[in-house]
């Protein structure tokens, strides 16, 4: 017997609905490394930050790597069997990077609770979006859940970053391993023993293909993470790192022709909206990765501590909420998709205008607070629509394949990819700007105290031109990525798959007359079979955000 839900059948409505709630808002939060508290790690630890920045990028790995197998594991599995198993999973991995001083270790554990907090998401994933949209309504979905699945974090971040602060970064790992135990009770007593559907072996998949897969992106990870601290090609371990993702991609390219069902079917990204989409998602990345120059300001001229930083994460609420709103009016109503993505973009450009201005050595907390409120405005706008505009008009094993490639895009190789380049460019502005304020200074024409003043005031404005210089580039690329959106033909493919289908439809109709509608019907249901598949899977899939 099949049960498609996550509950006993004595468990009453409103319980499971609280259970849901409970389950979904730590797997949405937990993770290997919490970024409030990567200062506080590497001092702890005595290591550098840059393990730290490898292991969180190792995390959103995992969750990439799970992503085209996480169904044939729920086939394959009991859902109190596999939920159970991912709670207890998880709590070890956190009480492991809690109680550890080695690098490796935590990269490791980052790395599986990426990949096993997929299997616990796929789960209340599907009850969630069936409560928030009955009909499968992809645009409500996402623009109710989306908005939440931002929300929860940053609100979640800012109180373990102060968890922290106030005890030791290691507590909000043995937090949410506690929190873990206890979603492995509740689990153990008001989850149901029965399958999802019918059962599917787990030999289909390509664990080798899976290894492969991951040791590129892995390598990857190192390189964004370690690209500046090692030098760059200078370093013998940065050219191994580039050499190891040559040598895998090759590899795994041989096993696409070589094998009947390969771990990820790259044959998907050849459409036009997946290639697009990628590349939209990776100049994403690029402003995602230019929101970091705010800290250098907050922290490095204001004197922010950690806590006042991160803060400004919560600012973001209000325009999170707008844009789910928004998103409601604008997607429910079928509007067009393309001025949807240009909007998004429109307003990090104009969050980058403003804080263009604003920077000053005298800059108010309460000025950064309207721009924070735009960045989370246009941060959810771009991540709803353009993975709704990437998946579109998928399989559903093509769009997992393509969404293991999507979350690796959007969270770490545009953002990381982008980063290394921009302190590559920040560099240079530095340099130049430290000889233009300092280069006629002479240090033995004034006394110690007054020289060491002087080179605080001249490392602060250093800092504030170079910053300047960058939201200005930040601001010209801005404008380059909206020009090529606007060249885009977001409608072109739907239109021209309508267009052969309503000749399709005619042409059978009076050929076959009321033989073709019996055939009609079967094709219908058959079709809202399919579309519900790809509703969970894209479901599933764009929760990883």
């Amino acid at each position: 017997m099949y049960n498609k839900g996550l509950f006993a059948n004595w468990v009453p409505k409103p319980v499971q609905l609280l259970l849901i709630v409970f389950f979904l808002l730590p797997i949405l939060v937990i993770s290997g490394v919490y970024t409030g508290n990567l200062s506080y790690m590497s001092g702890d630890l005595g290591t550098n930050n840059e393990w730290l920045v490898f292991a969180n990028y190792a995390g959103i790995v995992g969750m990439g790597v799970s992503m085209p197998v996480i169904f044939r594991f729920k086939m394959a599995f009991h859902t109190k069997y596999l939920m159970l198993r991912t709670f207890l999973i998880l709590a070890l991995l956190s009480f492991a990077i809690g109680t550890t001083d080695s690098n490796f270790v935590i990269v490791a554990c980052s790395f599986f609770i990426g990949f096993f907090k997929m299997f616990a998401m796929m789960e209340v994933v599907l009850p969630t979006m069936f409560i928030i949209s009955p009909t499968g309504n992809r645009p409500k979905f996402y623009s109710i859940f989306y908005p939440l699945a931002i929300i929860i974090p940053q609100v979640a971040g800012y109180l373990l970053t102060k968890v922290g602060f106030f005890t030791f970064w290691q507590n909000a790992s043995f937090i949410m391993a506690m929190i873990m135990l206890v979603c492995a009770l509740l689990a153990t007593i008001f989850m149901h023993n029965q399958r999802y559907d019918r059962k599917v072996p787990l030999y289909y998949i390509d664990w080798m293909g899976m290894f492969v897969y991951a040791t590129v992106f892995l390598a990857m990870a190192y390189f964004i993470a370690f690209a500046k601290q090692q030098n760059y090609f200078r370093s013998d371990a940065i050219v191994t790192a580039t050499f190891i993702v040559i040598i895998g991609i090759i590899i795994f390219q041989m096993r696409q022709k070589l094998i009947k069902r390969p771990f990820v079917d790259f044959r998907a990204l050849n459409k036009y909206n997946v290639i697009h989409g990628v590349m939209m998602l990776f100049m994403l990345g690029f402003l995602l990765a230019g929101s970091s120059l705010q800290s250098r300001i907050t922290r490095g001229v204001l004197g922010f501590s950690t806590i006042t930083d991160n803060s400004y994460n919560l600012w973001m609420i209000p325009g999170i909420i707008v844009a789910s709103a928004f998103s409601l009016l604008w997607l429910t109503k079928e509007k067009s998709i393309k001025t949807y993505i240009i909007i998004g973009f429109t307003a990090f450009m104009f969050y980058y205008v403003c804080m263009y201005f604003l920077i000053s050595p005298n800059v108010s907390y309460n000025q950064l607070i309207f721009p924070n409120v735009i960045r989370g405005f246009a941060m959810t706008i771009l991540f709803i629509g353009i993975w709704l505009y990437a998946l579109s008009n998928l399989s559903v094993d093509a769009m997992l394949g393509v969404a293991a490639i999507l979350i690796i895009t959007r969270t770490m190789l545009g953002p990381g990819v982008w980063s290394v380049l921009l302190n590559y460019i920040d560099g240079f502005y530095q340099v130049e700007s430290l000889n233009n304020i300092a280069g006629k200074m002479d240090a033995s024409a004034y006394s110690k105290s007054t020289a060491m003043q002087l080179y605080r005031n001249v490392k602060i404005n250093t800092l504030i031109n170079a910053t300047q210089r960058l939201y200005g580039f930040m601001i010209l690329m801005a404008s380059v990525i909206l020009v090529y959106i606007t060249f885009l033909n977001f409608e072109g493919l739907g239109k021209r798959k309508l267009i052969s289908f309503r000749k399709r439809f005619r042409r059978k109709n009076k050929q076959s007359g009321e033989e073709d509608d019996f055939q009609l019907e079967e094709e219908v249901g058959v079709n809202a079979e399919i579309e519900v598949q790809k509703t969970e899977a894209e479901s599933i899939s764009g929760a990883a955000i």
